[in-house]
């Protein structure tokens, strides 16, 4: 968690620029959030295979206050528009591809998946629309591996359910780390 925190501050700091170093605080309290809102949704899903509302929309709502705040403080006005628009929609598209495949595996993708994704949209579309791309890429590349590990072992069957949320959180954990918003 200390890593996304010293992310989000980036050359604030060093920059002296109290709206700078204002934003920075913003979008590293987001990221605090994420990380809170992380654990019991890992925890419920990799338990009960369960999503809870609850935590999803705090997610959701987190993530657009402080991220939208620190937006508004950092950006100039023709930018802030296009960032806040990209963020909000980064989080439908999100949500809409896997509620796409909520439905074409006949519930095989859980809602909660889809509210899941709404919430790391808004975190990774702040970035860019490249951010959102690679958590969902390394979303599923991490959930397939896994998958073939579980196989691989023993421990899983083809029709076995296996928790996607954790490797969801960890495919937008990606580029939180290692790209700059733009």
């Amino acid at each position: 968690m200390l890593l996304l925190v010293w992310r989000a501050f980036g050359d604030a700091i060093d920059s002296g620029h109290p709206a700078d170093v204002i934003a920075s605080l913003c979008a590293a309290v987001g990221l605090v959030w994420f990380a809170v809102c992380a654990v019991p949704l890992w925890v419920s899903d990799v338990r009960e295979h369960r999503l809870p509302n609850r935590w999803t929309l705090l997610l959701v709502v987190g993530g657009v206050v402080t991220l939208g705040t620190a937006t508004l403080l950092a950006t100039d006005g023709s930018e802030l528009a296009g960032r806040a628009l990209r963020m909000v929609l980064a989080g439908l598209v999100y949500a809409a591809v896997l509620f796409v495949l909520h439905l074409a595996t006949r519930g095989g993708m859980g809602m909660g998946d889809v509210k899941l994704a709404a919430g790391l949209g808004v975190y990774t579309g702040w970035l860019s629309w490249d951010g959102l791309l690679a958590a969902v890429v390394f979303g599923f590349l991490i959930g397939g591996l896994v998958a073939l590990m579980l196989v691989a072992v023993r421990r899983a069957t083809r029709s076995t359910q296996i928790a996607f949320g954790p490797s969801m959180m960890v495919g937008a954990l990606v580029p939180l780390m290692l790209m700059d918003a733009g």
